[in-house]
């Protein structure tokens, strides 16, 4: 059944599939990961997980000449900052 959004007062059926989401909950808050995990099962557009990362994992020494990699890897640094403000962030995968 195709979901129904309101454009300029009348409803229009996407024909596109719809969005996922993945909600990231931070690691110290296992109690608010378990109440979305729960509360989410079932639904196959949202996906609950823990945020597994531990910071920043390149180590700085002396004898290296140059770092290869030319960019941080993490291409959504809001989502850092809301796992900090919030304990969790929602990604839209499309």
């Amino acid at each position: 059944m195709p979901r129904e959004e309101i454009v300029g007062g009348a409803p229009t059926a996407l024909t596109g599939s719809p969005d996922r989401f993945l909600l990231i909950v931070s690691r110290g808050n296992a109690k608010l990961a378990n109440y979305l995990q729960n509360h989410f099962t079932g639904d196959a557009t949202v996906q609950v997980v823990v945020d597994r990362r531990h910071g920043e994992r390149r180590q700085q020494t002396a004898n290296i000449a140059a770092d290869r990699r030319q960019g941080d890897r993490r291409t959504r640094p809001h989502v850092d900052k809301e796992l900090r403000l919030t304990s969790f962030a929602i990604v839209t995968l499309s």
